[in-house]
């Protein structure tokens, strides 16, 4: 199995892009497979927008992405990069090129605030051992959120003023943590990593009642730590799910809950997955995607990069039917959620738009047994979390061309 890199690496690429001088020429271009499926789809496409001094948003405000245009409309900014490679100096250029085509991360990271960053590290080193021997790639290059990306969204925060960083996940196993770069990347940023499973350092969770509750839930249980952050940031890999359809910025909220508060302490949510009524599959399945809208009502989040640079179709893990390897060689960024996952499913080939069990909601969508869902986004947009149509949406391109080689 391939060593890891460790922090030399991690000091040594970045002295390198310090040293570096990067064009910052941005560019719109439909060229581009990812921006051209982009293009297609949505009916705005926008440049950057001015940086405004917006006030600080309080984490149970609506997300900072979106605004009110005119009297009628509502318009989500999302920016969009083409990118093939990890390469730390060309994904910093393009992440941070996103945030300033964003308006930058003053109106949601408050000087010397805290961010949470929620990470998905979803399965265990039995599930990222089967990935490897099958497909000969690493899991961060097919389902799991890739070091590169935590290390530099953390240090953007830092460099817009934020005095904290808590990675959050309710970890699976620690050997994933310690083999992979994710301990390095941690201690090289300053950052602090708590797993929600645990209510350490607090005496115990806390119940959180949703205001407009669209699942069979009236309140959901969290660690407190996600209440005592001024900035909550979502970082998911593009992927399909066998339950979701789609699982991007708003379903790597599941990952948010405390695996032994849910369904007696297993180890599982299927509690999630369950109907009130206790019928079949496709009743469970409504009922987990009204969760994922439910849980990102009590814990807004304020800022997502959805990962597509390599990432696999066919489910959310190694585990699923048909799960391989795909390069969508995007990369998607908003203050929106909604926007985001909404965009990220357009890059993905999938219509984010469609119908209730149609499109990527559809069972035929997947190889397996996906019985189909409903289109979350939309129940998203109706209780206000941010913006599913498409034509209410202005994609930015803010991809820097840093010149460096395609993969292979």
């Amino acid at each position: 199995m391939q060593k890891y890199d460790t922090c030399a690496r991690i000091k040594a690429e970045r002295s390198k892009f310090e040293q570096e001088t990067i064009s910052r020429r941005r560019f719109i271009s439909a060229t581009g497979l990812s921006t051209a499926a982009i293009l297609a789809g949505c009916s705005k496409m926008s440049t950057a927008p001015e940086k405004t001094a917006a006030a600080h948003k309080s984490p149970v405000n609506p997300p900072a992405g979106t605004q009110l245009v005119n009297n009628t409309e509502t318009l989500a900014t999302v920016a969009t990069n083409s990118i093939n490679t990890y390469d730390y100096s060309t994904l910093r250029a393009n992440v941070e090129s996103a945030i300033n085509a964003l308006g930058g991360l003053e109106d949601i990271c408050p000087k010397g605030g805290t961010v949470g960053i929620k990470i998905n590290l979803t399965g265990g080193q039995s599930s990222v051992e089967q990935a490897i021997k099958k497909f000969g790639l690493e899991p961060q290059d097919l389902y799991l959120t890739h070091p590169t990306i935590m290390q530099i969204v953390a240090e953007l925060f830092k460099d817009a003023g934020a005095g904290r960083i808590i990675f959050v996940e309710a970890i699976n196993d620690y050997e994933t943590v310690n083999r992979y770069p994710y301990k390095d990347v941690i201690e090289y940023v300053g950052a602090e990593l708590i797993d929600l499973n645990f209510k350490q350092p607090y005496n115990d969770f806390v119940e959180k009642s949703i205001p407009s509750p669209v699942s069979k839930f009236e309140k959901l249980t969290h660690h407190g730590i996600l209440y005592d952050l001024d900035c909550f940031v979502s970082l998911p890999k593009m992927k399909r799910h066998y339950s979701a359809g789609i699982t991007n910025a708003m379903k790597n909220m599941i990952g948010s809950t405390p695996k032994t508060a849910y369904n007696g302490g297993s180890g599982y949510r299927s509690d999630f997955h369950k109907s009130a009524s206790g019928k079949g599959n496709y009743e469970g399945n409504k009922n987990l995607v009204r969760t994922i809208v439910d849980l990102n009502q009590i814990r807004p989040i304020h800022f997502a990069v959805c990962d597509g640079i390599l990432t696999a179709d066919n489910g959310e893990g190694p585990w699923n039917t048909g799960f391989t390897p795909i390069e969508h060689d995007t990369l998607v960024c908003s203050k929106d959620p909604v926007a985001a996952d909404v965009i990220s499913t357009l890059a993905m080939g999938y219509d984010p738009n469609a119908d209730d069990k149609k499109g990527p909601f559809a069972a035929a969508s997947l190889p397996g047994n996906f019985s189909g869902t409903d289109n979350y986004f939309r129940i998203a947009q109706e209780v206000g979390l941010g913006i599913c149509d498409l034509d209410k949406i202005a994609v930015v391109d803010a991809t820097v061309n840093t010149h460096v080689e395609k993969r292979g």
